[in-house]
């Protein structure tokens, strides 16, 4: 299994798709939940540009206009959707995960920042929470914390992360440690740290997978990092050809991938042509993609520079000299 949850902060914001297109072809995710899209209705094709496959499904809570907005998409060949519940602060998406006899929910919520709101969120999740004869498990942004070691250089409100702990616990919830970064939203300009995403899950969800576990992946265009749940024991790891897969999203693959096909072989049987032609496409696409591999490097360089920067304002203040060479590294992303 592979779910990942992010608030995008505006899906149709500069560079956004393509960094959404960049984690989905890199992870493979059965479902990617989405918070405050700021889209009141997104179409298909937004969606098709970016995800991995063209066997996707989705649903979505329309924004407020450019207020908040939540989107759950899911592969088909994994899921198979049944129904989907709507609330103020959260969707939910109902059907069966292949393999499996037990239907499953995931519950893709958005949490609201006021008070009398909040108390609203909870009571709502609850109800949710107690109507579900299934396994489920509830993601996303919670736009709280659960004690002051989540927060850093922010303010802390006891009565507000009291009320969030027991809804968890009345809930029977277990708060999945998260690996990776300590902190999932990051404010730059004024170094404000906090733990507002995670995943919370039914225990029976255990039984379907044993070995479920959590992490961060790199943050980019959001002020959120993205969050990545997947049962680590039963993936088999990356396939042999995903570099082959990468390949096949280069500019002109299709142009270079007819060019190598039309290539004349050897053999007498048929298998060997065709493991021949395969060679051919493959060594000719290899060739191709050295002329994007300057890019690559520099983006990926000026990535590791900008978490690496992150990861240590975890740790410890930051001069005024590295705040403004990680707010230039910000503002000169080449992924933009």
């Amino acid at each position: 299994m592979c779910t990942i949850s992010l608030n995008i902060r505006g899906i149709g914001q500069l560079g956004k798709i393509s960094w959404l297109k960049r984690i989905c072809h890199n992870e493979k995710p059965t479902i990617l939940g989405l918070q405050e899209t700021k889209s009141e209705h997104t179409q298909d094709n937004i969606i098709d540009s970016f995800w991995y496959n063209s066997d996707f499904k989705f649903v979505q809570k329309d924004s407020i206009g450019t207020s908040g907005g939540i989107i759950t998409i899911w592969d088909c060949n994994i899921f198979s959707f049944d129904y989907a519940i709507e609330g103020e602060f959260f969707l939910t998406i109902c059907g069966s995960w292949a393999g499996f006899d037990s239907k499953i929910a995931l519950i893709n919520v958005y949490g609201p920042h006021s008070s009398s709101k909040k108390l609203r969120f909870w009571s709502e999740l609850t109800s949710l929470a107690n109507s579900l004869t299934f396994p489920f498990i509830i993601f996303g942004d919670f736009n709280e914390v659960r004690n002051t070691s989540e927060r850093m250089n922010c303010e802390f409100n006891q009565q507000w992360a009291n009320n969030f702990n027991n809804f968890i616990n009345n809930s029977g919830l277990i708060d999945l440690p998260l690996g990776g970064k300590k902190f999932t939203r990051i404010c730059i300009k004024r170094m404000k740290f906090s733990k507002l995403d995670r995943f919370l899950i039914f225990d029976e969800i255990f039984k379907l997978w044993p070995n479920i576990s959590s992490k961060t992946l790199d943050r980019d265009l959001s002020d959120h990092c993205p969050i990545l749940l997947r049962n680590t024991f039963a993936d088999s790891g990356p396939k042999p050809i995903r570099v082959f897969d990468t390949w096949l999203d280069l500019k002109d693959a299709d142009s270079v991938i007819a060019r190598a096909w039309s290539i004349p072989t050897t053999g007498n049987r048929p298998d060997c042509i065709l493991r021949n032609k395969l060679k051919n496409v493959k060594m000719e696409l290899k060739k191709h993609s050295t002329q994007l591999d300057n890019l690559d490097s520099q983006i990926l360089d000026h990535l590791n520079a900008i978490n690496e920067r992150e990861a240590l304002a975890e740790t410890r203040p930051l001069t005024e000299i590295e705040k403004n060479k990680w707010l230039n590294e910000k503002c000169n992303n080449p992924t933009r």
